[in-house]
């Protein structure tokens, strides 16, 4: 029986091609009078820093983004551009479940769902060093449409400044000695999106894993070239668009930023860094004239950053008054079997802990004492 030769390189791309035709005509078909739904409509919430230059393809990369919506119908598809991020996916208040991007540009939210209206949540579980993503809009069936928030109660805000801690990073991890890995990272699980959930407060964060306030991780300098305070003015950390602060004005601002710096020798001398700090908090400052800003360190390492964080706030309390501005020391007792994921990063167990220590301080000093009736679900995990 002859053996049956392989097709020729000319005839291989063809095949390829055909087969690439295929796809998108079934996939036409599999949308073929399905309702279309841009990435400006009105009824669309983005939470967190977007790029909408096109407000038809809006651009993001920040860890903890988030879309927000209400849809009606039984199925939900969103139109995203991206390949290398993964996504929570929360459906009437529940995780439901977890997008791993791919090449490709459509992705099945949800189907089979109760005809009626559900909420729809997006949260960016991976950092921005995964690279920058595009939004065009949903899917949704026949006929159906996007459907108005019916909330009425002004949202707090919150902004988080700083590295890993905020990213998640390594959060679902089994153990302090696992690897970290793209499927490890949530920042929901962090310790500021927490916090927020605690505070019924919508959050952004602008944090970057090893940065520092002058000196990243694992640099052989007293100094690196771009640390974190480099791109917070920056709508997105992959680009160069300025971000209007007048968009989204917080009410508080939490940054965390000083143990990478410390991590290494040759360390930044104390007033490179002082200086440094003192400038990130003027800058945020400038941009949110009258956001109380908390200023954290973590003393589980023996460095000065501490101290110096300490005497900035000083300083600015003292000549230039400002009495929005707080230094916290976190004075946090870990497990190490129970409150680590991988690389010895907080898991969310870890991260709770963190977030319990700092609500009762921040209510107190925003005035946020009062229950309001809870208007973000928790949405817990329960792979923990």
């Amino acid at each position: 029986m002859p053996r049956t030769r392989p097709p020729s390189g000319k005839f291989h791309k063809l095949l390829i091609a055909l087969l690439a035709i295929s796809f998108l005509i079934n996939s036409c078909e599999l949308f073929e009078g399905s309702s279309h739904i841009d990435a400006d409509d009105e009824n669309i919430e983005y939470i967190g820093r977007f790029d909408s230059s096109n407000p038809k393809s809006v651009r993001f990369d920040w860890s903890g983004v988030q879309i927000r919506t209400r849809f009606e119908g039984t199925s939900c598809s969103i139109k995203l551009k991206d390949g290398n991020n993964d996504y929570n996916v929360f459906i009437d208040g529940r995780l439901h479940k977890v997008i791993r991007t791919s090449s490709d540009t459509i992705y099945v939210l949800a189907n089979g769902l109760p005809n009626k209206v559900h909420t729809l949540l997006i949260t960016k579980r991976t950092e921005a060093l995964f690279g920058i993503a595009t939004f065009e809009g949903f899917i949704l069936d026949g006929g159906k449409d996007l459907v108005k928030s019916i909330e009425i109660i002004k949202r707090r805000k919150i902004e988080f400044v700083g590295d890993s801690y905020f990213t998640g990073f390594g959060s679902e991890g089994d153990s302090p000695d696992c690897v970290f890995s793209r499927e490890t990272e949530n920042s929901y699980l962090s310790f500021g999106a927490q916090l927020a959930r605690k505070l019924n407060a919508d959050y952004s964060i602008v944090a970057i894993s090893g940065s520092g306030v002058v000196k990243n991780y694992g640099d052989s300098l007293r100094t690196s070239e771009l640390p974190l305070p480099h791109y917070y003015n920056q709508a997105c950390f992959n680009g160069s668009l300025k971000w209007d602060f007048n968009r989204w004005q917080p009410d508080a601002v939490v940054v965390r930023l000083g143990r990478n710096d410390y991590w290494q020798k040759p360390h930044p001398k104390r007033e490179m860094f002082r200086t440094a700090y003192l400038r990130l908090i003027k800058n945020i400052r400038k941009h949110y004239p009258n956001t109380h800003i908390f200023a954290l360190c973590s003393s589980l390492r023996k460095d000065p950053h501490c101290d110096y964080i300490s005497s900035v706030v000083n300083e600015l309390n003292g000549k230039n008054k400002d009495k929005k501005i707080h230094f916290i020391k976190l004075d946090v007792k870990f497990n190490q079997q129970r409150d680590f994921g991988c690389e010895k990063h907080p898991n969310r167990f870890g991260h709770k802990k963190i977030a319990d220590f700092l609500e009762p301080i921040i209510r107190k000093e925003l005035g946020w004492e009062s229950l309001l009736k809870r208007i973000i679900p928790s949405h817990p995990f329960s792979r923990k």
